[in-house]
């Protein structure tokens, strides 16, 4: 195939050509719709569709008599917690589940990466809407590429950038603010301050925990002092899931991590407190995740080299498991063997599909370059930016099933 087809490394097709790929379901079926059935349950008009009837009964959250409480499991995809509740290492949410039924089905957003999907979760928005489109992405405000982590170009974490560049839409907490309803976010404690936090969590009253063992306590406080205010909403982040299958791989019926599984065991313990405390206070409990995480082999590790990086209009964005790319000669691409690890889909095309949401302002759109390297099954884009590489037993940002599908259970007030 020459270069001069229109798509010369991969059809650019739902399924693609290398594996299952589950695509986002922005129109009732993604997290972006949770938590604007929240919003919708306190009376707020929400930005995108609620989460349809067949996945939640609205009522369940509109009849909560002391309002919402939503815990996010960073990275507890659906595989999971299944493989974690067939093995019986989850017997609080399995109690939940035989009281409730299975989880359901969700998926992420495209990228299935932690910034851009609790900016959604954050906000309601796809990414489409609120402009975090990934992990790193270059910013043509600051002339870099910049970690939206830590809100700096990539390799000067000291340099942070102006937090209003990436601001752009009012979170669930600021809308919830103006109609009077209260609400905290409840996290950790080495997050306040931070301009990502402040991304995601403005407009609530902040609670951090410096442990697990305080999140049911801090639960407690901010419910008790909502007593007299009427329905409330709490937000509530756990990361670790997240941490630990980045170093140990996830667990999941296909592949064992037994560090994985252990950590599962602990929050199962937290939601069994926090189920209990939502149900004294009359409050509906969300629980769900931001994205899954797949399996990755470092021997398939993609070490994109200084030769490409050179020819490339700026440091590669996006992230390992979805790399977007400015380069104007895709020979170069795949020369470099991209193509070799990875389907190479134009941008444009991607967009125009909707993977992101819908259509992009022309400053979201030069955020991610000309071209998306998404890596084949196990595969990891590395890039040595002064401090080696570092290839990780888990990722996500992909399509893959269990980086896509995350779990949704809700759990009735009384």
């Amino acid at each position: 195939m020459s270069v001069d087809d229109p798509f010369p490394f991969a059809s650019f097709d739902i399924a693609l050509a290398s594996g299952e790929r589950v695509l986002p379901d922005y129109d009732g079926g993604s997290i972006v719709n949770v938590t604007a059935s929240i919003l919708q349950s306190f009376g707020c008009k929400p930005p995108s569709p609620p989460l349809r009837s067949d996945l939640l009964d609205p009522n369940l959250l509109s009849d909560a008599a002391g309002g919402v409480v939503c815990l996010v499991v960073d990275a507890l995809g659906l595989a999971q917690l299944q493989a974690g509740l067939a093995a019986g290492r989850a017997p609080h949410v399995q109690q939940l589940v035989d009281n409730g039924g299975a989880p359901r089905a969700l998926t992420s957003i495209f990228p299935s990466t932690t910034t851009a999907a609790l900016t959604s979760l954050a906000t309601a928005h796809p990414p489409s809407g609120h402009g975090i489109l990934g992990h790193v992405l270059w910013l043509d405000e600051v002339q870099s590429t910049c970690n939206v982590l830590h809100f700096a170009p990539v390799g000067r974490p000291t340099e942070p950038i102006d937090d209003e560049i990436l601001r752009c839409q009012p979170t669930i907490h600021e809308t919830l603010m103006r109609v009077g309803v209260p609400s905290f976010a409840v996290t950790a404690a080495a997050y306040e301050g931070t301009a990502f936090t402040g991304l995601l969590q403005r407009g609530s009253r902040f609670l951090g925990y410096q442990t697990q063992s305080q999140i049911p306590a801090l639960l407690e406080q901010a419910l008790s002092a909502a007593a007299n205010e009427g329905r409330c909403f709490v937000g509530m982040y756990w990361p670790h899931i997240d941490t630990i299958a980045h170093l140990n791989g996830p667990d999941l019926p296909t592949a064992h991590s037994e560090a994985s599984a252990l950590e599962l065991e602990f929050v199962d313990l937290m939601i069994g407190h926090v189920a209990r405390i939502c149900r004294q206070h009359r409050c509906a409990l969300v629980i769900t995740a931001d994205h899954g995480q797949t399996r990755l082999d470092p021997q398939q590790g993609c070490v994109l080299p200084a030769n490409l990086l050179s020819k490339l209009h700026h440091r590669p964005t996006g992230g390992r498991r979805a790399a977007y790319l400015a380069c104007d000669d895709v020979q170069r691409l795949h020369d470099a063997g991209i193509s070799q690890a990875a389907d190479l889909l134009p941008m444009d095309a991607v967009v125009e599909a909707g993977w992101f949401g819908g259509p992009l302002s022309s400053s979201f759109r030069q955020r991610i370059g000309n071209w998306l390297a998404l890596a084949h099954d196990g595969v990891q884009f590395l890039i040595d930016d002064g401090d080696g590489v570092h290839p990780m037993l888990g990722g996500h940002a992909g399509l893959t099933p269990a980086e896509m599908q995350v779990p949704l259970l809700v759990v009735p007030a009384s």
